[in-house]
């Protein structure tokens, strides 16, 4: 490994929806998402921090985010923390029985919670990322590249939805066949970029890993898919889909770039088109099983991804996708934290 990379460890949470960081045994509850977790340089959420998105139930979560220890804290919204979206709250106005001004004054108030630098947020240590790139600097001397987006295709009318025929994640000239494209920023591919991502913040799942109900259906999104495959991160996390919670490390083929920007419909995409993106046709994606009792005791499942060995990533050529929801599908916190060690450039 080059000296010119940095070891930085990475703690990995979602779909906490007001969940409390309980003292071991408390209440009975046998679980890793007890206090402490392991210290991190980086901690990320991944969206879904409440259940309604009130400002009482933000300052809750806030609170929850300031006991873990990590100088740097990364957050986005998810599909229940409705007040951060503008669009969600103004449409939404005869719910609440408030006018469009009242409306207005509910977003921003939660906007300045979790984003102005003097708010409850930044006192808390916490950076709130907006659908984009960001590039962040860490105190360990390494850099980070970060491509963010709470959105996820229309779900029982929630926040932060796009219909299943848009794509706001790539260019006009990668969208698939028939896809509305309306992405704001598109992701940034790994090829011919020098900064190229690092770590993929979504709230919702590529289509096919870890997307899978409880029903069998695959509801992630196939256009984040096609922009996974051009961007190649080190790691792409979410959450959303509670029973899912797990962890894969995909081998990318050489031919990826070329299958990402390929003219495939929508359906034939979902079909299988994708599969010539992925090496061995598909099929090269290792599932991991971690040991839970170990996870119990260390309050977090913990993968190295920096030093060769089996759950080694190679930058552009693997992604370990990891959907790190706490909540199970039965609304307890009973998944566990991913603690993953990476390996990321200097900052000079």
């Amino acid at each position: 490994m080059s000296s010119s990379l940095i070891k930085t460890r990475v703690l990995i949470i979602s779909d906490t929806h007001l969940a409390a960081l309980e003292e071991p045994g408390t209440n009975g509850r046998v679980a890793a998402f007890q206090t402490p977790l392991p210290v991190a340089d980086i901690l990320i959420h991944c969206g879904d921090l409440t259940c309604y998105g009130t400002l009482d139930e933000f300052t809750e979560a806030v609170e929850m985010l300031r006991e873990i220890e990590a100088p740097v804290k990364l957050v986005i919204a998810g599909n229940h923390d409705l007040s951060l979206d503008r669009e969600y709250v103004l449409g939404h106005l005869d719910r609440k029985h408030i006018d469009q001004q009242q409306g207005q004054k509910t977003w921003e108030q939660a906007r300045q919670l979790w984003t102005a630098p003097d708010g409850l947020a930044a006192q808390a240590g916490i950076t709130f990322l907006d659908e984009g790139h960001h590039q962040i600097d860490l105190p360990n001397g390494s850099r980070l590249q970060v491509y963010a987006s709470p959105y996820t295709p229309e779900f029982c009318d929630w926040g932060f939805p796009y219909r299943k025929d848009e794509d706001r994640f790539n260019d006009q000239a990668s969208s698939l066949l028939g896809a509305k494209n309306i992405a704001m920023e598109s992701v940034r591919s790994f090829s011919h970029n020098d900064e190229p991502i690092d770590i993929m913040i979504t709230h919702g799942p590529p289509y096919g890993r870890l997307d899978r109900t409880m029903r069998r259906q695959l509801v992630g999104c196939p256009h984040l898919l096609r922009a996974v495959m051009r961007a190649r991160p080190l790691i792409h996390c979410f959450g959303h889909i509670h029973e899912a919670s797990g962890a894969q490390i995909v081998q990318w083929s050489n031919e990826a770039d070329q299958i990402a920007s390929k003219q495939s419909t929508i359906k034939a995409w979902i079909d299988g088109d994708w599969k010539g993106g992925i090496a061995d046709d598909g099929n090269a994606i290792r599932t991991l099983t971690p040991d839970l009792d170990l996870a119990k005791s260390h309050h977090a499942v913990h993968i190295n991804i920096f030093d060769a060995g089996e759950d080694h990533v190679k930058r552009g050529q693997d992604t370990m996708l990891v959907n790190a929801a706490i909540m199970n599908l039965g609304g307890r916190p009973l998944n566990p934290p991913w603690l993953i060690d990476v390996p990321l450039r200097t900052a000079s």
